[in-house]
């Protein structure tokens, strides 16, 4: 089996594209011999977390600031939803209050005219004399109750 070191291999171009020949020397300063078989580790400065981060700090606000925005899209959407349903439901029920009313105006209309027709005078005095076969009367009728009639106790 055949091993290369690190810096010679084809996985040092595909990792981190710094590959370098082993005999050309190392631009860096040798602080150690590193034992055979293990890659050396050389330990630089720098800007720490910040240097390793992917994305700007100036794109995530953005991205925060958008999706606030559209929360309160989403929210004002809702919000219009809901008014407009209640908008719709009180004009349903005015309209049908309305229907009822004008139902409740038609029948007073006809109960208005049965009472005028089946309470008229002239209605009720054919209804006696051709029903009942009553007749008007013309003259009035005394009635004398002081107990002076035709029979006494005795």
């Amino acid at each position: 089996m055949h091993t290369m070191g690190y810096y010679t291999s084809n996985a040092a171009y595909a990792y981190d594209m710094q590959a370098q020949p082993q005999f050309e020397q190392d631009p860096r300063p040798q602080r150690g011999s590193a034992p055979e078989g293990r890659p050396r580790f050389d330990v630089y400065t720098g800007e720490g977390l910040e240097a390793n981060q992917a994305v700007s700090p100036v794109f995530t606000h953005v991205v925060k600031v958008f999706c606030v925005l559209m929360v309160l899209f989403c929210a004002l959407g809702g919000v219009r939803v809901a008014l407009a349903s209640l908008t719709a439901s009180s004009l349903d029920a005015n309209a049908r209050l309305s229907s009822k009313l004008e139902d409740a105006r038609q029948q007073s209309s006809t109960l208005e005219v049965m009472k005028a027709v089946y309470g008229s005078d002239t209605r009720i005095r054919d209804l006696a004399t051709a029903t009942f076969g009553m007749v008007p009367c013309n003259e009035g009728v005394d009635l004398d109750l002081s107990g002076s009639s035709g029979h006494s106790p005795e």
